[in-house]
């Protein structure tokens, strides 16, 4: 199986450091999310696998590939979802997506059919022709996503993806990204702070303070624990909340050790 590694990677910024000897596995396939506070480490590590900063110390590998040497094919492979949508507002919903289905290398079809496919599974096949700039945060959301699938890419990176989304929507969404993990093979990479979603959508998680992967576990494995429970379910947030409590790897390997992988 292919993976992402990070293996001792160290990053940082002037007297600042932002990733301390970082260690991750992410498999092909997975949904996983990177969780920590404002300042954990979670976008630098985002940054340093699409290629866009180098490590001080240590590799990294996507799919064999070293994003610094291999840029543009790590890029390529991947959908990019910011909490800053970035889309052209002036323009229409179809404009924003065929400038980027051009940028992905996408022929005229191609583009066409996988553009009305989006708009519609999102429903917003009606609002197609329409500007950008009118929309609710929501609406602009789901362009965005529409717009860092298109290209049908092997690994999709979501920053807090179900911000300004009503439930529906929500729930429309975590069915169409397990889709793609489970049908596809698609790995799904989400920064968030909506841990019910991440307990609901994620086969593992990584949890990073101060720049250090300080917990990594699947979900079955820390339901299974029995530690963390509020009124007798698994509680992800109460495991977040109690994460200053967290300091030896003898606690990871004593969720690991409960279960494995969903």
């Amino acid at each position: 199986m292919l993976t992402i590694q990070f293996e001792s990677i160290k990053k940082t910024f002037g007297s600042v450091t932002a990733i301390n000897d970082l260690q991750l596995t992410i498999n092909e396939g997975e949904v996983y999310a990177l969780l920590g506070h404002n300042g954990a480490g979670k976008t630098t590590t985002l940054r340093l696998l699409l290629g866009l900063l180098e490590p001080d110390h240590g590799t990294i590998t996507v799919f064999g590939k070293n994003p610094l040497g291999d840029g543009d094919t790590v890029r390529r492979m991947c959908g990019v979802l910011s909490e800053d949508v970035g889309l052209y507002e002036s323009l229409t919903v179809d404009d924003n997506l065929r400038y980027y289905a051009d940028i992905y290398g996408m022929s005229r079809v191609e583009a066409n059919k996988r553009i009305d496919q989006l708009l519609d599974r999102f429903d917003l096949f009606d609002k197609k022709c329409l500007i950008v700039k009118g929309f609710s945060t929501g609406m602009k959301k789901k362009v965005a996503l529409i717009r860092a699938m298109l290209h049908r890419p092997r690994i999709l990176l979501l920053d807090e993806q179900t911000n300004g989304l009503d439930p529906v929507s929500t729930a429309d969404l975590r069915t169409i990204l397990s889709q793609l993990a489970r049908e596809q093979g698609t790995t799904i990479i989400m920064t968030t702070h909506n841990l019910e979603e991440v307990q609901k959508m994620c086969d593992r998680i990584s949890i990073l303070r101060h720049g250090q992967n300080i917990l990594t576990a699947s979900i079955s494995a820390l339901k299974n624990s029995n530690q963390y429970v509020e009124q007798g379910q698994f509680s992800l947030e109460k495991l977040y909340m109690d994460i200053e409590t967290i300091k030896t790897t003898e606690a990871i390997k004593i969720t690991e050790a409960k279960g494995a992988n969903k």
